[in-house]
């Protein structure tokens, strides 16, 4: 990718040759004094250049703090490096690979212990020397410092802003928009400035003149608040809106949970929101989890009489589900739509009781799955209940007699079960001395053994150690479980109980044995009714939905989160 000058390689004080390296280039957000993802880059080839270094690649990271490892491609880049593909990380300087002391320490030792160095085009030192580690810490120390600064700043903007009844981030809300008089005085800029001088207050969206016409958010809005508060679902909200073609800020389709989000907050009310509680994080968007709630300066798109109606809605709704502790039917839950999706996967989602006719005095019920729009046939798929119920029976009646086959099926999986149950003891005895590590890491550091930088290092290493094998003795645990078949007489049992058992006590004893029924289009014609498959908790994990093995996290998301 560069041109280096020539000459002899650039070699650090402990011997380390560099001879290629990773430009990394991080901006946070825009302004004034911040030095430009282009001028980064123009530096660190410069410094290259100057040390004979050979260019393989520039990493960006855009719109990302540097306090947040997590989300950045630090850790990617040192697998790079790991895999012989550089020989060290090139930044501008060296607080745009770190805003924090303990975490930029931390990614830095991964890096080195992965072969590779961490250089500063315009704080030119040798980290490799005491001295050098000393510079190169002081400097990610003020990065710190500046940090805590713009932390300081961003509550101090947030709380006068709040002050003057506007929210306290700056970024336009759905159903909202600058004024006509905002603009931004550089082409990319993320700050504006306004002629009609509005102090950031945003107003319902409008047209531009340079604007396609389209079904306004605010509208869509106004009119899904009045589809709810008379009976509409949040769901039917979201495919209204899907299908007048209004999607999120971002250009996405918006589903129920993302409406819920929208009309939760109040802001389309003319209201801010907020929580006395700062210690904890709300478990949910409904208005009744906040308890502070002040007029905004902005205007509102629905009435005072709609929102009260709404909030009224929405907490019945969540008592209402509360208070259903029992399942109505036997197999609420149970019931999955098999339909394909426009990618040929299975649709999943949960069927449930929507329709009903009448048939001489019966009255039929049928399991619907309404999500036709996934569907790549573009319908609804329904099924009779009472021909679930006969489908469950017959299989319970099939299962109770046992027979060879069922046999051959018990002895299979009753061996992989056998085989991770023999696991499991290897794993508690792994798990049980990384946990006694744990402890020595704490027991060093307080006995001063050990510096704080580097237990606090090491005890990142060891958690994601711990996370992976817990979640590896879960999955043989599950396995464990999953693959034992009960006998026939569990099944013999069943069926002698099943015409006086309550749904609740039906739906419990099908939990111990079905994974989910189900429901399939008609294979030949659309008159032929719907097919029920039952998959059991014994089948193949592609096959299950409801009763996964838990999936081990990933090793590198896990780091990140450690760290």
């Amino acid at each position: 990718m560069q041109q280096t000058m020539g000459g002899l390689p650039f070699t650090l004080a402990s011997g380390r040759v560099v001879r290629t390296a990773i430009v990394y280039i991080r901006v946070s957000t825009a302004r004034e004094d911040m030095k430009s993802p282009e001028q980064q880059l123009n530096i660190c080839q410069f410094y290259a250049a100057s040390k004979n270094i050979q260019i393989v690649d520039v990493v960006p990271d855009l719109d990302l703090s540097g306090a947040d490892f997590a989300k950045r491609k630090i850790g990617d880049i040192i697998e790079r490096v790991r895999a012989n593909e550089a020989d060290a990380i090139i930044v501008w300087e060296y607080s745009r690979f770190g805003r924090t002391l303990v975490g930029s320490l931390y990614y830095i030792k991964q890096l080195e212990a992965a072969g590779g160095e961490l250089l500063s085009a315009t704080q030119d030192i040798d980290a490799t020397t005491p001295a050098g580690r000393y510079m190169r810490d002081q400097f990610l120390r003020l990065a710190e410092y500046q940090l805590d600064q713009i932390t300081d700043g961003w509550k101090s903007t947030h709380k006068r802003r709040i002050a003057n009844g506007l929210p306290h981030g700056g970024q336009e809300r759905f159903g909202y928009r600058r004024c006509r008089g905002c603009f931004r005085p550089e082409e990319n800029s993320r700050s504006y400035a306004c002629k009609e001088k509005c102090g950031g207050l945003l107003v319902p969206d409008y047209l531009a003149d340079d604007e396609e016409e389209r079904t306004l958010r605010s509208v869509q809005l106004d009119r899904g608040f009045d589809m709810f508060v008379h009976g509409a679902s949040m769901y039917q909200v979201a495919k209204d809106a899907w299908q007048k073609g209004v999607v999120s800020l971002r250009g996405n389709r918006m589903d129920e949970s993302a409406w819920r989000a929208v009309m939760d907050s109040g802001f389309s009310a003319g209201l801010l929101r907020g929580r006395s509680d700062k210690t904890t994080r709300p478990t949910s968007t409904r208005p009744d989890v906040y308890d502070i709630w002040g007029d905004g300066a902005h205007d509102a798109i629905i009435s005072q009489e709609v929102w009260d109606a709404y909030v009224e809605r929405r907490i019945r709704q969540a008592n209402e589900h509360q208070r259903q502790s029992t399942p109505k039917f036997a197999y609420s839950g149970l019931v999955r739509c098999g339909d394909l999706k426009h990618d040929g996967t299975p649709c999943k989602h949960s069927m449930k009781i929507i329709g009903q006719t009448r048939k001489g005095k019966e009255t039929i019920r049928y399991y619907t799955c309404t999500r036709d729009e996934l569907h790549a046939r573009g319908s609804f798929l329904s099924m009779a209940l009472h021909r679930i119920e006969k489908v469950v029976l017959d299989w319970i009646t099939q299962m109770s007699k046992g027979g060879e086959h069922l046999a051959q099926i018990s002895m299979e999986r009753a061996a992989k079960a056998e085989q991770s149950a023999s696991e499991i003891p290897n794993v508690q005895k792994e798990l049980a001395t990384l946990e006694r590590k744990k402890a020595r890491i704490n027991e060093g550091w307080e006995a001063g053994l050990t510096e704080l930088d580097e237990a606090k290092a090491k005890m990142a290493a060891v958690k994601v150690e711990i996370a992976d094998t817990k979640a590896k003795l879960r999955r043989l645990e599950t396995e464990a479980a999953t693959n034992r078949i009960p006998e026939k007489e569990v099944f013999q049992g069943l069926l002698a109980v099943w015409e006086r058992a309550t749904p609740t006590e039906k739906r419990r004893a099908l939990s111990q044995v079905i994974d989910h029924v189900r429901i399939t289009p008609p294979k030949k014609s659309a008159t032929q009714g719907s097919d029920a498959t039952i998959i059991p908790l014994w089948a193949d994990d592609s096959e299950r939905i409801l009763n996964q093995p838990f999936r081990k996290k990933d090793a590198a998301a896990a780091e990140a989160a450690a760290a």
